[in-house]
């Protein structure tokens, strides 16, 4: 098993670029579906800011992930969609996927970042319930958690967060 896991160190992981746009969305078709997938493409490759980064092996991309701001809270992201081809799943290539697009997040001065999923998953960085407690939305919940990537983003700020309507529809699509 440690072999395994220890392929994620192999992987290169970078930020997404047109040449990785036939891929990326074969990905997405792989772990979701069609029309997820172009909705990731448009994020992705439109005109509004995302951080999208790959996970490639071998010429391959073999994972991605997709943060999108929001509005609310100062400098906030959301996570989603967060994709690893079903035969490189359990090597720790998603978890490096999410330590990577941190890290570059915080870098560019993004301040939070909230997600929907599994609470056990995200907790391990950092991502927790009652952080994403001061954000006004209809799935708020123990899955709906955030993260302060610089502290006190958070703290003083409570309100509606307002995702981009292309995120939304990507986001309620995957959670299904």
């Amino acid at each position: 098993m440690a072999e395994r896991k220890s392929l994620a160190a192999k992987v290169t992981y970078r930020e997404t670029g047109e040449a990785d746009r036939a891929q990326v969305r074969a990905l997405q078709e792989a772990v979701y579906d069609g029309s997820i997938a172009a909705l990731c493409d448009a994020m992705i490759f439109g005109s509004e800011e995302t951080l999208s980064l790959v996970a490639e092996l071998d010429g391959q991309v073999i994972g991605q992930i997709l943060l999108a701001p929001v509005s609310g809270p100062e400098r906030a992201l959301a996570l989603a969609p967060h994709a690893v081809l079903p035969a490189w799943r359990d090597m720790q290539i998603g978890t490096e996927l999410v330590r990577h697009a941190l890290k570059l997040a915080r870098h560019r001065g993004w301040r939070s970042v909230f997600v929907f999923g599994q609470p056990d998953y995200y907790r391990r960085f950092g991502f927790r319930s009652r952080t994403a407690d001061c954000a006004d939305v209809t799935w708020q919940g123990p899955r709906f958690l955030a993260l302060e990537l610089e502290e006190g983003a958070l703290a003083a700020w409570s309100g509606p967060l307002d995702y981009p309507e292309s995120y939304l529809a990507v986001a309620l699509s995957v959670r299904r």
